[in-house]
């Protein structure tokens, strides 16, 4: 059921760089256009990957069915995956072929379409079969429609996929369990390299935000494990922070200027999930200010 905090819950970006991730080890081969422009009005594909090589990639079971021209649509767990969005896909396809410098220089065989969803569309399926399509079902979370259709086309059911093979996708969800949500925080303090930290800050955010009740009970189980995780992630935001800091004190004077990135700090935690007192430890740890001043800003913040 949808609630009031899973509407504000940003999925598509996140669904975006989720998607980034999964595919990281062939960026050398691949780009990734978010939010592709098909029109000078408002009319977007969600993801385009367009494939730089004729590399066959076979240990990625989405990007398997590859080819030059990827379009990649999402629906967030709550929205519907229906006949009108896989025939909207396709006139984003027809678009995007009829575009080509030259007549014909974009070829259909060169274009596939994948359609992300959280949950199996089984009302798709009905339908598909009903119109002389079959599915198969040839790894686990993905399927494959097949018959008489313009572009090579995949259902990829993100709660289906192998967690250990996709974790950033089964990631996007308001149902994980917590051996999942565990898994997932362990993967995100493995990665060193900034840039994936980053990307996966990201996704984590949508994630514990969608799973608050979830995340709350394993750090309550974990304890001071889940809580140094949670710091390890928010490093790249708290040296943001400081740096705010340091801009704000040159500006408007030390005392001003710390107090003003506090209210940052505070503000970023929350947003990322986290109770008060996880928040004052932080911000202790971080920052030189008495229970009392602290005390204050938690309240007018």
């Amino acid at each position: 059921m949808e609630t009031d905090v899973t509407k504000k819950i940003q999925w598509h970006p996140a669904f975006v760089t989720g998607i980034d991730l999964d595919l990281n080890q062939y960026r050398s081969e691949m780009s990734h256009e978010r939010e592709y422009n098909l029109n000078t009005k408002p009319l977007t594909i969600d993801v385009l990957i367009k494939k730089h090589t004729d590399i066959i990639i076979e240990d990625n079971e989405i990007a398997r069915i590859f080819r030059r021209y990827n379009v990649v649509e999402y629906k967030s767990p709550a929205a519907h995956l229906n006949i009108d969005t896989y025939y909207k896909a396709t006139a984003y396809a027809c678009l995007y072929k009829s575009q080509g410098e030259q007549v014909d220089s974009i070829k259909a065989e060169e274009i596939t379409i994948s359609l992300f969803r959280h949950t199996k569309p089984v009302e798709l399926f009905r339908t598909f079969e009903e119109q002389g399509l079959s599915i198969t079902n040839p790894y686990p979370g993905i399927y494959y429609v097949e018959g008489k259709i313009c572009f090579s086309t995949q259902i990829v059911v993100t709660r289906e996929l192998d967690i250990d093979k996709h974790i950033w996708l089964v990631a996007l969800s308001g149902e994980l369990t917590k051996p999942q949500l565990k898994k997932i925080l362990d993967k995100a303090a493995e990665i060193t390299d900034k840039r994936e930290k980053q990307l996966a800050d990201s996704v984590l955010q949508v994630c514990l935000t969608a799973n608050k009740n979830i995340a709350d009970e394993l750090k309550q189980e974990e304890g001071a494990i889940m809580c140094q995780a949670l710091l390890d992630l928010m490093e790249p935001e708290i040296n943001q922070i400081r740096n705010k800091v340091r801009e704000e004190a040159h500006k408007e004077g030390l005392e001003e200027g710390i107090k003003e990135g506090i209210k940052i700090t505070i503000k970023s935690l929350r947003d990322f999930g986290q109770k008060d007192e996880d928040i004052k430890a932080i911000i202790i740890k971080n920052f030189e200010l008495s229970p009392s001043e602290l005390d204050s800003l938690l309240i007018n913040q």
